[in-house]
């Protein structure tokens, strides 16, 4: 299995609109599921979901607990065959990030993976439900938690923290919690590279917070599905190659998706799911031991990313990162290197037209959405603003000199009286005087 995922992403790379035909087929196939939400939708409930059409399904969320509210934008996604349980969650919002802690106090959850910024182009993606400064500590006195910031390490594309939970009038212990911070993963976007993505999920894999004998870890992004569900079909997936199990991507995230709607929101993040498996399939045959670590970085991965050749121009910039490096004919890795230009230029350019749309008709419900003004745009608006003023000084210019032309030819005397006049006159004298000499 490990050899056919590099063969499975060449085939797709070659393929007329691969990525985007693969992703329209998961999303009508996934569109078949009969899966309700009437829970997510109750009138008490939709104050507390971010997007109006980002639901967790009635057979799958995650139930609080405690409190007069069992309701959270969360959901509970199970592989079984991989041994992995994940739970993925939308951002949090001012009144759900206690909700949060909450759910991760009673889920017994050992880490918090966020794959977003709080504020992202402007736009508010998640409430800063965790303190910014050690021995400042963040009370939930309402639902009862207190968290506490203990040590923060800054990486390169990400920040781990440990934080302490603790529950307010309670004799429990104290627990802490990771949280693993990736901060380069743009909304809708992919990372960089598979490269940095994999030493980040390295990371997380160190400390033993995704293993079955501790709580499911709590994945959010925004909504909890494009990013999330990325992160968690590659970690899934790279279970079933370390355990030699058989397994096919596309049905893998398929069944991942009966958990949660939506996951994986772009042909963009698809193919780098693809990529980053493939990736974790070279390095999983490149090591002796068959262990999985971000250090063995293939050789065609270090060549892309020093020359930089295969990023997008883009907004999100990716690499191909090898995928076709090992084909013998140089054409048909010419041809591989121009589709992957073309898709990622393509994507980008998609990525852009939908978040306009969910922007605009998705907001959060609960928080206002701050927008950064554009020079370029209000360049252009001055632009106009100015010809349009010129256009109709012009024609009021025009108007005028045709009035003026008017009144002139108005005010002008008229010699035609006179003229008929003295032809008159010199007619009469004319007779007169033939008949004064006759």
């Amino acid at each position: 299995m490990k050899a056919n995922v590099d063969r499975i992403v060449a085939e797709i790379e070659q393929q007329h609109h691969g990525w985007e035909r693969l992703f329209h087929e998961i999303k009508l196939t996934a569109a078949n599921y009969e899966l309700p939400c009437k829970v997510a939708k109750l009138q008490v409930n939709r104050l507390r979901n971010r997007y109006r059409d980002v639901s967790p399904y009635d057979h799958s969320r995650v139930k609080l607990l405690d409190g007069p509210s069992d309701y959270i934008n969360s959901s509970l996604v199970e592989v079984e065959t991989a041994g992995r349980q994940y739970i993925l969650s939308q951002g949090p919002l001012p009144s759900t990030a206690g909700h949060l802690w909450q759910m991760v106090w009673e889920q017994n959850s050992k880490a918090v993976i966020m794959l977003n910024k709080v504020i992202e182009k402007g736009a508010r993606k998640c409430h800063q439900y965790w303190p910014l400064e050690m021995e400042m500590p963040m009370t939930f006195a309402e639902d009862g938690y207190e968290i506490e910031l203990i040590s923060e390490d800054n990486m390169a594309n990400f920040i781990v923290r440990t934080l302490k939970l603790s529950r307010l009038d309670s004799s429990e212990e104290d627990r802490i919690i990771y949280q693993f911070h990736y901060i380069a993963w743009p909304d809708f976007g992919v990372p960089e590279s598979p490269n940095a993505f994999l030493e980040f999920l390295t990371c997380v894999r160190s400390k033993k917070v995704l293993e079955n004998d501790v709580g499911p870890p709590v994945i959010h992004c925004s909504a909890g599905i494009g990013r999330s569900g990325t992160f968690a079909l590659v970690d899934t997936c790279l279970v079933f190659l370390e355990k030699n199990i058989p397994f096919d991507i596309k049905d893998t995230l398929l069944e991942m998706r009966k958990y949660r709607m939506g996951l994986i929101q772009t042909a963009q993040q698809l193919r780098f799911s693809y990529l980053a498996i493939a990736e974790c399939a070279r390095r999983l045959m490149d090591d002796k031991d068959g262990h999985f670590t971000s250090s063995s970085v293939s050789d065609s991965e270090s060549d892309d990313s020093e020359d930089g050749s295969q990023k997008s121009d883009g907004e999100h910039q990716e690499n191909g990162d090898g995928v076709s490096e090992e084909k013998p004919e140089n054409n048909r890795d010419s041809e591989s290197k121009d589709n992957r230009k073309r898709h990622a230029e393509k994507d980008a350019e998609a990525t852009e037209e939908k978040r306009g749309k969910q922007e605009e008709t998705t907001l959060p419900v609960t928080e206002t959405v701050e927008t950064v003004p554009k020079e370029h745009n209000n360049n252009v608006s001055d632009l106009r603003r100015r010809q349009r003023q010129e256009k109709t000084e012009a024609t009021f210019k025009k108007i005028e000199e045709i009035k003026s032309n008017m009144q002139s030819n108005e005010k002008r005397p008229s010699w035609r009286p006179y003229i008929i006049g003295g032809l008159i006159a010199g007619v009469v004298v004319g007779l007169a005087v033939r008949y004064w000499f006759r």
